[in-house]
């Protein structure tokens, strides 16, 4: 009986959420920017600071899960910036021969909802994903800036290895991989995006460019704790703070590095009213990228996980016609 009372209450709360976001979606709209500049030359080519020795590749590999169409292994291996390891989860295709591969690039904090949700939904629909985990925090207090940039220096590194280690197993087609990431995640899909020339496809969600801006004046907890720790063990302001994080972060900055990819092979999705990425970033983003299409979304930050289906939704859209239909919209 209780079952059966909470299946009914499920369906209600679904109903209910559906007609919510139905409402929402009427009255406030999601906004849609797409007037592509015309196609970058494929200009992108190897920058030694995001450069590594290719040595034999080895991973711990676990099979965890089977379902229906694939399986998922867990992959270790150590990361470029020691003492570091890398944890991330390979969802793998059953059938057909090197499918599209996307690598989906996770939070600064908190679970992994995001990400999990994103890469099953994916899987089951054909895509092999790789799914990372958090290896090192970019953010983390007593470290500083140079640490920040550290850290998001060899996640690049880390994600071009891991790229090396399937084509070594045969399990990836070079044409065919994509990146997706959220919030922080979103920052490191670009720059890999504009770095790693056998990526040609993203899904920036939540993201933006000029990381000292998103520093300076973010009001994520995380950040805001960083900036208060950074500014008191250096007595300095927040003025000078801007400085030192535009001079510490401009080589990881996706503002870098024009992206020699075809603006129709990215998706760009941000949430209206947005208070951690503040919102002259994700434009900054945009121009760079040579304006692809972006979504925004009448919700902030946290909330936008109301519109998951959504964008999940897109997401799967625009990887099918970036990876399979040949990139026509």
């Amino acid at each position: 009986m209780g079952n059966h009372y909470q299946r009914g209450s499920s369906k209600w709360i679904s109903f209910f959420s559906v007609l919510l976001l139905g409402t929402m979606m009427v009255l406030m709209g999601c906004t849609v920017r797409h007037v592509p500049l015309p196609k970058k030359p494929n200009s992108r080519h190897e920058i030694p600071l995001f450069s590594y020795e290719k040595d034999p590749f080895q991973a711990q590999v676990q099979r965890l899960k089977e379902e229906n169409t694939y399986w998922i292994e867990k992959v270790t291996f150590s990361s470029s910036m020691a003492p570091y390891w890398v944890t991330a989860y390979h969802y793998v295709q059953k059938e057909g021969e090197n499918p599209p591969t996307i690598i989906i690039l996770p939070i600064l904090g908190g679970d992994y909802f995001f990400s999990k949700n994103c890469a099953r939904y994916l899987a089951r629909r054909g895509f092999s994903c790789l799914r990372f985990e958090r290896t090192a925090n970019p953010l983390e207090v007593g470290k500083g800036l140079i640490h920040t940039e550290m850290v998001l220096r060899h996640a690049i590194i880390d994600i071009r290895r891991v790229i090396d280690w399937l084509d070594q197993r045969g399990e990836v087609d070079l044409n065919r991989i994509g990146v997706a990431g959220i919030s922080m995640g979103a920052i490191v899909a670009a720059l890999a995006l504009e770095v790693e020339p056998r990526i040609n496809s993203a899904a920036i969600l939540l993201g933006g460019a000029d990381i000292a801006t998103i520093l300076t004046n973010s009001k994520e907890n995380m950040v805001v704790r960083f900036r208060e720790a950074v500014m008191q063990t250096n007595g300095i302001g927040l003025e000078q703070f801007y400085r030192e994080a535009t001079q510490n972060l401009v080589p990881v900055d996706p503002l870098s590095y024009a992206s020699g990819v075809d603006p129709k092979c990215i998706l760009m999705i941000n949430a209206r009213f947005d208070k951690v990425i503040p919102s002259p970033c994700p434009e900054k983003l945009w121009n760079t990228l040579g304006r692809p299409l972006w979504i925004r979304i009448p919700t902030g930050h946290d909330s936008s996980a109301l519109f998951l289906w959504y964008i999940r939704y897109r997401i799967l859209r625009h990887f099918r016609k970036a990876l399979i239909e040949g990139g026509q919209r």
